[in-house]
């Protein structure tokens, strides 16, 4: 990616230099064919054009016998009225005469530039364009994470039940108590793997003892099975009461019901 953005940069930079290139040699070619025309132009008014020097035409013998013709009368109209004469002109001057500034005037003509100027600005722009576009990085530009669908959603995290936890005993010897029971994974929850069964051991005074932890006797619990565990907890002192709690294999909490019969009797 890195490398066609380089490219791309390069190819745009030598475009625009090759177009200012371009334009300074149409600028300095106009300048040299508009000093020519004007430098032609002078030269013209100042030399006028010379006139081609009259031709002799020596009379031939044959000429001087020719019987020369009798002149005949003109007849011209008779005067109406009194026609006064014709002003004369006071200077006869190439100065005095009208139009002889006109006479080399070059008639103005639009110049191309306007059009030229307009594709070399629009060729510019889009030059610009294409290496702002460029040197854009990949980090401006927000990636767009995809967003999982529901369904996706639901098949990765199940919805999990509470465990139910069906029977609770106790024993204590001179080792420490020793709990055990059997737990069951409801009918519309989560496969779960690799269980773990905690108990919290407590003091008359309500301080705590000690704790353990072992997992379920059954590694995974489908839906709607039951597994039994049995957890040893350290401890010499008396025993006022015990808490049990279960967590997953990455450690979260795993919430419980109480489904043991009203009979059942267990230190709480």
């Amino acid at each position: 990616m890195d490398t066609v953005l380089t490219t791309v940069t390069v190819l745009s930079l030598a475009m625009a230099m090759g177009m200012g290139i371009v334009l300074a040699r149409l600028l300095r070619e106009e300048r040299r064919r508009s000093d020519a025309r004007v430098a032609a132009l002078t030269e013209m008014a100042e030399e006028p054009a010379s006139m081609p020097a009259p031709r002799v035409v020596g009379r031939r013998e044959s000429d001087e016998d020719a019987p020369v013709p009798a002149p005949r009368a003109i007849r011209r109209p008779a005067p109406v009225g009194d026609v006064g004469d014709l002003p004369l002109r006071v200077s006869s001057s190439p100065a005095a005469v009208t139009g002889v500034a006109e006479l080399f005037a070059q008639p103005e003509r639009s110049s191309p530039w306007g059009r030229r100027f307009a594709v070399i600005g629009g060729l510019a722009v889009g030059v610009t364009l294409v290496w702002a576009l460029t040197l854009r990085s990949p980090m401006d530009t927000p990636e767009r994470v995809p967003q999982p669908s529901p369904a996706a959603s639901t098949e990765a995290t199940p919805a999990t039940g509470p465990l139910e936890l069906l029977s609770l005993r106790y024993a204590q010897d001179e080792h420490g108590l020793t709990v055990s029971g059997v737990v069951r994974n409801p009918r519309g929850g989560a496969t779960i793997r690799h269980a773990v069964a905690s108990a919290f051991v407590f003091g008359a005074d309500g301080g705590f003892l000690s704790s353990g932890r072992a997992p379920l006797d059954y590694t995974t619990l489908e839906p709607g099975r039951e597994s039994p565990f049995v957890v040893a907890v350290p401890v010499t002192g008396a025993v006022a009461r015990y808490r049990v709690g279960f967590r997953d294999e990455e450690g979260g909490v795993l919430a419980h019901v109480d489904k043991r019969g009203p009979d059942t009797v267990a230190l709480r």
